[in-house]
């Protein structure tokens, strides 16, 4: 049957019939325009995707070369002074003079304080005199005996006396020299424990001296790490960073290990000599101990990400003439973030470090650099 639009949009209210349905199907037919053109470009690759199975990817290479390499382990650690020394006074009486202040570095004999000693001075003074008296009466006593004008028995008796004599002027002068009380090695003075004035007994202790030119540190050495460390090995001492704070890093040796485990912590005692000259380190504070396992002479080594796993097996890709070929390899150790080629590739191969985790065997690829 033939419609005529014309003649049905005739008499009354033709015109906004007939427009309405014009109306509808122009925006039916730009829908389906609309989804024509979508369908067609979804269809359509990208230029991007065009180009992309051309391109030849870029590879970033690095030649091999034998290396030395140490394998470490670290252990905490406590500085301590290597002489730490709590002095008493041996002599009972009034501190008469300190001389150093607290924190002075001391020489070793130096004087710290003195007791006073005007009465040991006085009986210091009588024992001498009683000494000379005692020497003078024994020499006349030999005379008399040598021309027999006394007996044996007085001459033995003179010697008594003058042996007693000089016995007590010893220990007062030994008692006398006590009074003052000294360094015994060189160091730091880092505490008094009394005061000037003060009435002290026989045995009070009265400073700390402490010696910092060197220092001890202590560590505690696990079961399964004892085996690596020897008396005499050299070790690094490293300061726990400090930010804005230069970090210190000194050599060390070990001077002493426990043969017995600790029975709490079940680990053994090592204890490590290390040159503070600088002064830098201070007892008390924590450190790291950095100690060699074992070393590597001569081993060819790769970065852990150089490594490819695919279905169980490991391989390396190295370049060549444009080209990267698959190495299965045998790994051995694993020291910090590389590890040991034991087999499977050979030194002045260039190994790829980057892109290589989709490569396959043969594919050309461009090195980045050349």
């Amino acid at each position: 049957m033939k419609v005529d639009f014309c003649r049905r949009g005739q008499g009354t209210g033709s015109g906004k019939g007939r427009t309405h349905l014009l109306a509808r199907w122009g925006l039916a037919l730009l829908a389906l325009a609309l989804l024509l053109g979508c369908s067609d470009k979804e269809n359509q690759p990208s230029a991007a995707a065009a180009e992309r199975p051309g391109q030849i990817p870029t590879v970033e290479v690095q030649v091999l070369q034998p290396e030395n390499l140490e394998e470490t382990f670290t252990l905490p650690g406590t500085l301590e002074a290597w002489e730490d020394l709590t002095l008493s006074v041996e002599v009972a009486g009034t501190v008469r003079q300190i001389g150093p202040q607290e924190g002075d570095q001391l020489k070793a004999g130096a004087t710290i304080l003195h007791m006073d000693t005007d009465i040991l001075e006085t009986s210091l003074e009588r024992a001498e005199a009683d000494y000379r008296l005692r020497q003078k009466e024994l020499e006349r006593i030999r005379r008399l005996r040598e021309q027999n004008f006394v007996s044996a028995q007085e001459l033995d008796k003179a010697i008594n006396a003058f042996d007693v004599a000089d016995a007590e002027r010893s220990r007062l002068q030994t008692t006398l020299a006590k009074s003052a009380l000294r360094a015994p090695v060189a160091g730091r003075l880092d505490r008094l424990l009394v005061d000037r004035g003060e009435y002290v007994k026989e045995g009070t202790a009265a400073a700390v001296v402490i010696q910092v030119d060197r220092l001890k540190v202590l560590i505690e050495v696990p079961e399964k790490d004892v085996a690596f460390v020897q008396v005499g090995d050299q070790v690094r001492i490293e300061q726990a960073a400090i930010e804005g704070l230069p970090q210190i890093v000194l050599p060390g040796e070990i001077i002493h290990l426990a043969y017995k485990a600790d029975t709490s912590t079940k680990t053994y005692l090592a204890k490590i000599e290390v040159n503070n000259g600088t002064g830098l380190l201070r007892p008390g504070m924590i450190v790291r101990t950095r100690i060699v396992r074992r070393s590597l002479p001569d081993v060819l080594a790769v970065p852990l990400y150089a490594v490819v796993e695919r279905e169980g097996q490991k391989f390396l890709f190295v370049e060549e003439g444009g080209a990267v070929f698959r190495r299965p390899v045998e790994l051995g150790a694993v020291i910090g973030d590389k590890v040991v080629i034991v087999r499977g590739a050979s030194a002045g191969e260039r190994l790829v470090v980057k892109g290589q985790q989709l490569m396959t065997d043969g594919a050309k690829v461009k090195v980045a650099g050349d």
